[in-house]
């Protein structure tokens, strides 16, 4: 597990660039992790995932992973774009619910980012093994057809720097729309948090490469990033 510093980053209202890695920002407040729909503007400026529905959390939380911790300088983001879809949802120590955190409280709680995700292996079996209504709308759907395979969440510092310490990090369901990440034997002991519709700060999408003859199965997935068609 680590903390990824030192990494060039760019942010509007529609993109949030780390590094060479570009998420889409745009429809953030209905985006979870395994969501899946149509891409909208594909290779415009204000391309994003429209939401058809999202795989079921017990299916992703057997794939899901903690991928690092990102550090964040406020001071050099403007307001209007940090703020653009209304006030990030944070999370804090010893809560597992995010609360809403304007740009100066950002900047003065020195709130990083964290990536969860599932790789491409992983997501190909999910989706053959465990979510026949999401395999099913991206081949009906085609070429537009896309699945959030990566999330960026907003982290207050001291929890930040507990779950990059971790000797484990485990995800399970929480109820029928929610994904609940539990960082144990860090700095602060056990900590949770419950992902629910709101708590997305960017995503990443994937799409499917190549199917069987029948699109039935999925053979190979490969990601999307902002800007990409």
């Amino acid at each position: 597990m680590q903390t990824d510093t030192a990494i060039d980053i760019k942010m509007t209202k529609y993109t949030f660039a780390y590094g060479a890695s570009k998420y889409f920002r745009q429809n953030v407040l209905n985006i979870r992790l395994c969501s899946f729909g149509e891409k909208k503007d594909p290779i415009g400026p204000q391309g994003y995932i429209d939401v058809q529905n999202t795989v079921d959390p017990d299916a992703v939380a057997k794939r899901v992973k903690y991928n690092s911790t990102m550090e964040i300088d406020w001071n050099k983001l403007s307001a209007a774009d940090v703020d653009a879809e209304g006030q990030l949802k944070v999370f804090g120590l010893n809560s597992d619910v995010a609360t809403g955190a304007g740009y100066e409280k950002l900047k003065s709680s020195k709130v990083q980012l964290a990536s969860f995700a599932i790789d491409e292996g992983p997501l190909k079996t999910m989706l053959n093994q465990d979510a026949d209504a999401a395999r099913k709308y991206l081949a009906n759907e085609g070429h537009d057809g896309r699945i959030v395979s990566e999330v960026i969440i907003a982290l207050e510092q001291e929890l930040a720097e507990h779950v990059a310490t971790s000797t484990s990090v485990s995800f399970a369901a929480e109820g029928s729309s929610a994904l609940k990440i539990t960082a144990k034997g860090g700095k602060y002991n056990t900590q949770t948090m419950t992902l629910t519709p709101g708590t997305t700060f960017a995503y990443k999408l994937s799409k499917v490469k190549d199917w069987n003859k029948d699109k039935t199965v999925v053979l190979n997935l490969e990601a999307d990033w902002k800007g990409m068609d």
